[in-house]
C-alpha cells in the first residue's frame, strides 16, 4: 500500500499598506512576533533584532521595495486634511519617515485628529515601535468615544500590535470590542479582527475556536488568502491533512492575484511505503 503525505511550507509576506489598511498580521511568522516582543522588553539586542529583520529580507518574507513618490515640501498653510493626505500617499509607498513627518506635522495643527493619529500608529508599528504606537492607537480611540463615533479601526490596530508585541489574552479584548458592534464596523476592519483573532487562537493552540474566526471571514470574503491559509494551518494542526491541503493549493492559485504581496509555497510530496 502506498500512502501520500504532504507537507506544506508556506514562507509569508507582509502586506504592503499598513496595519488595517489590509490587515497585517494576518501573515506574520509567529516568531517574528516573539522576536519584536524581546527587543521591545530589552532581552535581545539591537544587533540581533536587526539580524531577524535582515532574514526576512534575504529570504523573501520582507518585502521592502517602495515606491517613487516625489515629496512635496510642506507649506505653512497646509491644512491637516491635506498633510495627512499626503502622508497617506507616502504611507501606502513605504516611505514611512517622510509620512510620519506629515502626520506631525498635521497633530501639530491639531492634537485630535483622530485619522492622524491612528496612521502615525500605523507607521510606528512598521518601525516595530509597538509600545509606542499602542499608546498611539488608545488616544485616538479615547478622543473617539469623546467625539461620541468610536474608531473601531483604531481599536483594531492596537489588538494586532498586541498580538504581534506578545500579550494576546489584552489582544483579544480589542478584537472582541469590534466584534461586539460589528454592525458598525467597515467590511475591510471586520475581516482584519476575524482573521487576526483567528491567528491569535491558533498561536495559542486553540485549534478548533480559530477556524470559526476564519470560516466567518471566508463567508464575507471567500477568496481572502490570509483567512483560507490560517484555516488550513489549523486544520493540519488537527491532522486534517486532507481539508487542509486543498485550502493551500487555492490560496497558492489566488497569490496570482495583483495584490501587493503574494505568498511563496513550496510543497513537498513524499510518498511513503507501507507493508
Amino acid at each position: 500500500m502506498i500512502k501520500h503525505l504532504f507537507f506544506v511550507m508556506v514562507i509569508f509576506g507582509l502586506l504592503s499598506t499598513g496595519i488595517i489598511q489590509s490587515g497585517f498580521a494576518e501573515s506574520v511568522p509567529s516568531w517574528v512576533k516573539n522576536t519584536a516582543k524581546w527587543y521591545g522588553d530589552g532581552q535581545i539586542s539591537e544587533l540581533e533584532f536587526l539580524n531577524a529583520i535582515k532574514y526576512l529580507i534575504n529570504n523573501g518574507v520582507l518585502n521592502l521595495e517602495q515606491k517613487i513618490v516625489d515629496i512635496p515640501k510642506i507649506q505653512p498653510d497646509d491644512s491637516p486634511q491635506e498633510l495627512i493626505e499626503i502622508g497617506v500617499e507616502l504611507l501606502e509607498a513605504k516611505n514611512n519617515l517622510a509620512a510620519l513627518e506629515f502626520f506631525n506635522k498635521a497633530l501639530d495643527k491639531d492634537p485630535r485628529d483622530i485619522k492622524a493619529l491612528t496612521d502615525k500608529g500605523i507607521v510606528l508599528a512598521r518601525q516595530g515601535q509597538y509600545k509606542d504606537a499602542k499608546a498611539i492607537f488608545d488616544k485616538a480611540i479615547e478622543i473617539s468615544e469623546a467625539k461620541g463615533a468610536v474608531n473601531y479601526k483604531a481599536i483594531a490596530n492596537a489588538g494586532i500590535v498586541l498580538s504581534i508585541y506578545g500579550d494576546p489574552d489584552e489582544a483579544i479584548k480589542y478584537f472582541d470590542r469590534v466584534l461586539d458592534n460589528e454592525k458598525d464596523v467597515k467590511q475591510e476592519t471586520l475581516l482584519a479582527v476575524l482573521i487576526n483573532k483567528g491567528v491569535t487562537l491558533l498561536e495559542q493552540g486553540e485549534y478548533e475556536e480559530s477556524l470559526f474566526y476564519f470560516d466567518r471571514a471566508l463567508e464575507i470574503e471567500p477568496e481572502r488568502i490570509g483567512a483560507l491559509v490560517n484555516k488550513a494551518n489549523a486544520l493540519q494542526e488537527l491532522h486534517r491533512e486532507n481539508e487542509a491541503f486543498p485550502l493551500f493549493i487555492k490560496a497558492h492559485q489566488l497569490s496570482k492575484d495583483p495584490l501587493s504581496w503574494k505568498p511563496q509555497f513550496v510543497i513537498v510530496k513524499a510518498i511513503a511505503s507501507l507493508k
